[in-house]
């Protein structure tokens, strides 16, 4: 199964859970074995309800992502998806991120310079 670390391949979902889903998949020896696609790992959106993206029986391509010493197998239909993108959009998001967050202090810093000349302002009528 090691062997099969980053592969796509065919599966078939045969239990799901809120968490994610049971996945069997074949072996390089012939055999099957099942692994968990995470419920972040079903789709690039959020999934807010697992149901609604998978069912029971589905055939589905799944990406081996790691297969653990103790023979547990981690999925990913999503990164199966030939348009995939795992470092640019990681990369891109983050340069959003920084933009925003930039923007964001600068707007406060702006805020806080207009409330404090008001608090002035208003001490200076009042007394």
């Amino acid at each position: 199964m090691v062997q099969l670390q980053g592969q796509i391949v065919k599966g078939k979902v045969v239990r799901l859970e809120e968490y994610g889903a049971f996945v069997e998949v074949p072996t390089e020896d012939g055999g099957i074995v099942t692994g968990l696609v995470h419920v972040s790992e079903v789709d690039a959106d959020f999934v807010e309800n697992i149901y609604a993206y998978l069912a029971e029986g589905d055939e589905v391509d799944v990406k081996v992502l790691d297969v653990k010493e103790d023979g547990k197998v981690d999925l990913s239909i999503k990164r199966a998806d030939p348009e995939w993108q795992d470092e640019e959009s990681v990369n891109l998001r983050s340069k959003l991120d920084k933009d925003f967050n930039k923007r964001l202090r600068r707007f406060m810093h702006k805020s806080q310079m207009i409330q404090g000349e008001a608090r002035r302002q208003r001490r200076g009528r009042v007394g």
